[in-house]
């Protein structure tokens, strides 16, 4: 970003014709001025009264907190970011202007634009690090363009699931599950004499709860048991016999387990986010979970993101979950794209299946036989993590103080 340097204002050119004519003094009589005088202070006496007499006058308040307290400071992220565009837009200016400029000016041009990015981004490590605040904020020493992120060109926009791929939520989700599926089938299995199978974390939760909705879920794994629950209401208690109870027990579940472990983001998912937006592509993060924006809050992964299609969405617009698209194109019309000018990353052979169908490219997030897996449902390619994809150039190299 190019610093403005102040000097002298020059004068205007023709001051004496800009400045408007003084109009001449007017003789005024002193005694018609005290009269003048005397009227107004009459005047102003007999408006006051009436509201001295019907309204008391409001006490002299101090100034609030909030208003001697200092602005908030800028994000360091999207301050990055607009340094980012300005250097940019400095590069392609020297690079338009080849042929045109001589080629001893540009290079030097070009010289003090590399060091204007690496003091740039030293600084906003500095006040990063006394403000305690990580990861840093991160400068590229290059333009970011699409292929740097193992993108074909059409793409204009990012479609990430929450769980497996941009955060560990999923353990979160899964414990809670478990948590909240033994209770329930303890208590059945003393009231009828059934034998208790406790919910399975890994498999249960991958074949009959992950990415779907809660009610879904909950449906979807007692009918594998044998056993049926009635609806119920949204305003149920947790203590009720329905799916709906069962529900609100598992929120409550998964807000403990936030409180006490938090969540995190994955390796590399930061950048990732950080380098999609600097190359100029929008980003949509689907879930079905009602917790998804106080997860990417706490996974520090709030502010990487333009639109969020969760739980609200889900129910507020009757949206299926996957294998159906509609979440996916839920979120294309939201960020204002085609489907086919999307990608989506999922961990989920339904998330795989709902991208085929969108039109969207889709990215498997897996290892092992789970990669393998998505691979055999249709994904065009599996990546260990998100940040496999990034070029060398762009790779997390600053993560350490």
């Amino acid at each position: 970003m190019p610093i403005l340097r102040l000097g002298k204002t020059p004068p205007p050119r023709s001051a004496a014709v800009r400045m408007p004519r003084r109009p001449a003094r007017r003789t005024i009589d002193p005694v018609d001025t005290q009269r003048t005088r005397h009227r107004t202070r009459t005047r102003a006496r007999a408006r006051d009264r009436p509201r001295r007499s019907t309204q008391a006058a409001a006490p002299a308040r101090a100034p609030s907190v909030d208003t001697l307290q200092h602005p908030r400071p800028p994000d360091l992220d999207e301050l990055a970011a607009r340094w980012q565009r300005a250097l940019d837009a400095g590069e392609s200016a020297l690079h338009a202007a080849a042929g045109t400029l001589p080629a001893s000016y540009l290079g030097d041009r070009r010289r003090e634009l590399v060091q204007e990015r690496k003091e740039t981004a030293e600084l906003l490590r500095s006040i990063a690090r006394a403000r305690g605040t990580r990861p840093l904020p991160w400068l590229s020493p290059v333009p970011v363009r699409r292929q740097m992120l193992g993108l074909t060109a059409p793409i204009r926009a990012c479609l990430f699931d929450l769980d497996g791929v941009l955060t560990d939520s999923a353990r979160l989700h899964a414990s809670a599950w478990a948590q909240v599926f033994d209770e329930f089938l303890l208590r059945l299995a003393a009231s009828t004499g059934w034998q208790f199978t406790p919910f399975d974390s890994e498999a249960d939760y991958r074949t009959y709860i992950d990415g779907r909705s809660r009610l879904e879920g909950i449906h979807a794994f007692l009918e594998s048991r044998g056993i049926r629950l009635p609806e119920g209401r949204v305003e149920d208690s947790p203590a009720a016999q329905t799916a709906c109870g069962l529900a609100v027990r598992k929120g409550e579940a998964l807000e403990r387990r936030l409180v006490q472990r938090g969540v995190t983001s994955l390796p590399g998912v930061h950048r990732y986010l950080d380098a999609a937006g600097r190359a100029g592509l929008t980003r949509a993060v689907i879930s079905a979970s009602a917790s998804t924006l106080s997860m990417l809050d706490l996974a520090g992964l709030a502010g990487l993101v333009e639109v969020c299609v969760d739980a609200d969405v889900i129910r507020s617009e009757s949206i299926r979950t996957p294998p159906a698209p509609d979440l996916l194109l839920a979120a294309c019309e939201r960020l204002g794209v085609a489907p086919h000018e999307a990608v989506t990353f999922t961990h989920s052979a339904a998330g795989v299946v709902a991208g085929r169908r969108a039109g969207s490219t889709v990215v498997g997030v897996a290892q092992g036989a789970d990669g393998e897996l998505l691979r055999d449902f249709g994904a065009e390619r599996v990546v260990t993590s998100l940040s496999t994809l990034l070029d060398p150039s762009l790779a997390e190299v600053d993560a350490l103080p």
